[in-house]
Formats: C-alpha cells, structure tokens, sequence
C-alpha cells in the first residue's frame, strides 16, 4: 500500500525524516488546512484519498486531537515509523500507527500501544505499559514497571519513577519527578510533581 503520513506539520516532517534515513517511501502527506501552511510539500486533502488504497501514520502531536483522528480513520490501514537511530527490544510489543524517534529506548518487555508517540531520546524501560494515544516527549524518562494509561502525555524531561501508575489522560509537567501515582486527568508539576489542575478528562 502506498504510504502516507496525515498531519503536514513540524511534527509530520519530523516523521518524514525517520522514514527517509530508514528507507521507507512516503507518497506525501495529507491535511486538510490551507495549502500555504504548507506549501514546500506534496500535501493532498483526505477526500482526494482513495482510502482502500493508502496506509496512514498519524503525526499528531497533540494526544486527543490524534485519538479523535484515529476514531474517524478507524477502518483505515496504519503503519508505525521507527527511526534507524532508535533502539527497540525484540521482547517489546508495539502497537499500529505509533513513532518512535530518533535515540528512543524501549526495553525488553515494554509495551506500546497505538498511535503513540515516544520522541528523541525518550526511555521506556523495561516491563512499562504504555496506553493508545500517549506521548513519551524528547528526554523523558519512565522507570521499570510504569503503567502509564491512554491519552497521556508526559513532558519533556520529566521522570516517572519505577513501579508507578499513571491513570488515562493525566499531563506530566516538562522536568517534573514523579514519586507518586497520578490519577485520570490531573496535572502535576515539578519535583517532586504537585498537582497543578484536575481538568484533563477526555472531551
């Protein structure tokens, strides 16, 4: 199936650079948004796709924006992208239409669920479950055994000590330590991570 990646944005180029160092052929990008947003690419808009014939990586980078996405594309094909520079487990479980960039680490027995997003130099270490729709951010850190739910998104260089929870749709603050569970919805920031708003429940 021709390969395309839906979401012409900065994170969609990114996504582009990993399928080219790793050889992968991408036919172009679908968005709907005004085609001077990005005129320098091949960009087609979603009802010029004959959806039988494509399969789509969802380069989103916002959680619930990509989950909305996914549903409507529900009976549509996804592909992963895996950056030559990232370093997967044989033992580790991924899920359909999820990124990982360049320098990410997923260890032996670590599980990734569909469409996420696990970014440069993020780790997810060995045992992790990692929920549909999350998004590890560049440099973040989660410790052995973290279950981390759907919809989340943890910050850049934040750290989720081993052995922790984190329910669906909670935000990790960018450089935040997390020494205790987190609950669906909430914010937490800071080290050690205090809750900053409880409003993150899916919409």
């Amino acid at each position: 199936m021709l390969k395309y990646i839906y979401g012409a944005g900065g994170h969609g180029r990114v996504v582009l650079d990993a399928m080219q160092v790793a050889d992968m052929i991408c036919e172009g990008f679908i968005d709907d948004r005004p085609i001077s947003t990005c005129a320098d690419l091949n960009v087609s808009r979603l009802s010029s796709i004959e959806m039988n014939k494509v399969s789509l990586h969802l380069a989103i980078g916002d959680c619930k924006t990509r989950e909305l996405i996914a549903i409507s594309l529900e009976n549509s094909n996804f592909y992963s992208v895996i950056h030559s520079a990232a370093i997967i487990s044989k033992t580790a479980q991924i899920g359909l239409g999820s990124f990982f960039a360049a320098r990410s680490i997923v260890a032996p027995d670590a599980k990734i669920g569909h469409h996420c997003i696990i970014n440069h130099a993020a780790v997810v270490d060995h045992d992790c479950a990692v929920g549909d729709y999350c998004h590890i951010a560049p440099l973040s850190s989660l410790g052995g055994g973290v279950k981390v739910g759907k919809g989340v998104l943890i910050g850049a260089g934040a750290v989720v000590l081993p052995g922790l929870t984190i329910e669906d749709y909670a935000v990790i603050g960018a450089g935040a330590v997390v020494t205790k569970n987190v609950a669906a919805g909430m914010t937490v920031v800071g080290n050690p991570a205090k809750i900053l708003s409880k409003n993150n429940s899916k919409k």
